[in-house]
């Protein structure tokens, strides 16, 4: 393993995708003039060559370059100036490791990889990133006749988050209800009722509500937040746990578990969990986008998402809690779905726990809990703007969210034996 080249990478990954990403725009103008794409772009094959010298493996950018494939067809229309921009990165990654010649050489290697597998593709026992073990001739006859693929598929197209819509279109009422009935119906244990579901395909409704969804970081030095604007869907389904009417959980001795008991709410969180999956695999299924979230916070102490539910008493008395939503619907054509149509940015705070715009408000009105003061800006009208605590920061000229699943994560399977 190579830790130490990992930690020069890490400390400066942004550094280099700066640089590299400048070194595409000087020389390749008329490339792209989404320039911060292009950083972003860079700054993923960083972190999977810095994961990659970490674990001493090719695991993460085996997985950056099945993210270029579409149906086995690569999604580029020319890998030139990929491939000279990686030789570049690597010039600069020279100048890192003074002392680390062979993580240097680990990392070409590596580069190299990519480069192979974005010219050739990939074996073909590999299909869409899952592997079939043992090619035998029941598992090819599964694959082809029960479609495992698009099942696949399905799961994968689930873990993008849709951040735009296309509001020229609506849910239909049959597929509300039809998402809605995977809602209800979804498995919980002992069959308890430990949730509630809001819903709605009212634009204006769904508009009004998607203002206090504050909490998708846009930096954390300085910290700063967008609205999780994957909630301004054509449909929202909100999940709120509860206690359910039902005690059927019992304490060694017998006695009923009451439902203040930390092992209920672990029950309806993982029941939420199950009942988000059923109706993020079904809409998908269908062809609609979905993103979830669990940004439903206030401003300025209003108890905004409580009152607008009708749950105010039932959350402040324990006996019910705010927990996830999901926004359903139709993606913008031709728009990367991590583009949003909201131009306003929080400054002050990374997240959207209690956050007020009042600079004499120190705790909330309600729960007494402390405040975090920010300013909202509008991106389009300021590149520069300072905190409440006195941050000086750069407001970037789009609305562009931060994604995740670009990343290899790291879910180790065991067999027990």
């Amino acid at each position: 393993m190579y830790v130490n080249a990992s930690s020069i990478l890490n400390a400066h990954s942004e550094e280099l995708a700066k640089t590299v990403s400048r070194w595409v725009r000087d020389k390749f103008p008329y490339r792209t003039r989404e320039f911060e794409k292009c950083f972003r772009d860079v700054l993923y094959i960083i972190q999977a060559l810095e994961s990659c010298l970490k674990e001493n493996n090719t695991q993460h950018i085996d997985f950056i370059a099945r993210l270029f494939f579409k149906g086995g067809e690569i999604q580029l229309k020319s890998t030139d100036v990929e491939f000279e921009a990686y030789d570049y990165l690597l010039e600069e990654i020279d100048k890192l490791f003074l002392d680390e010649k062979d993580a240097l050489d680990f990392c070409r290697r590596a580069v190299d990889r990519l480069k192979n597998k974005m010219s050739n593709g990939f074996n073909n026992e590999i299909t869409n990133g899952f592997h079939i073990r043992g090619g035998d001739r029941e598992t090819r006859i599964k694959r082809m006749f029960y479609n495992w693929d698009n099942e696949m598929e399905i799961v994968r197209q689930m873990q993008k988050c849709q951040r735009n819509w296309d509001y020229t279109k609506e849910v239909h009422p049959e597929v509300a209800d039809y998402l809605l009935w995977h809602a209800e119906n979804a498995p919980s244990k002992q069959h308890e009722g430990y949730y509630d579901v809001y819903w709605t395909t009212d634009r204006e409704v769904i508009s009004e509500c998607s203002k206090y969804t504050w909490g998708s970081t846009h930096s954390r030095n300085p910290p700063s937040t967008w609205r999780n604007t994957q909630a301004n869907a054509n449909m929202y389904m909100l999940f709120v746990a509860k206690e359910p009417e039902t005690k059927l959980n019992c304490h060694a001795d017998g006695s009923l578990k009451e439902n203040k008991d930390p092992a209920r709410w672990e029950n309806a969180y993982v029941s939420i969990g199950i009942a988000m999956g059923l109706v993020m695999r079904a809409a998908n299924a269908l062809g609609y986008a979905t993103g979830c979230n669990k940004s439903h916070g206030d401003i300025n102490g209003d108890m905004f998402w409580e009152r607008k539910l009708g749950i105010e008493k039932e959350v402040l008395a324990g006996h019910k809690k705010i927990a996830y939503g999901i926004g359903i619907g139709f993606p913008q054509e031709g728009r990367p779905r991590w583009e949003t149509d909201d131009y306003e940015l929080a400054i002050g705070s990374g997240n959207g726990s209690n956050l007020t715009t009042d600079l004499n408000m120190d705790t909330h009105p309600v729960t007494g809990k402390k405040m975090r003061k920010v300013e909202i800006v509008d991106i389009r009208k300021t590149s520069e703007a300072v905190d409440p605590y006195g941050n000086i920061h750069n407001i970037p000229e789009e609305s562009s969210i931060k994604i995740n699943t670009m990343r290899k994560r790291i879910i180790n399977i065991h067999k027990i034996s």
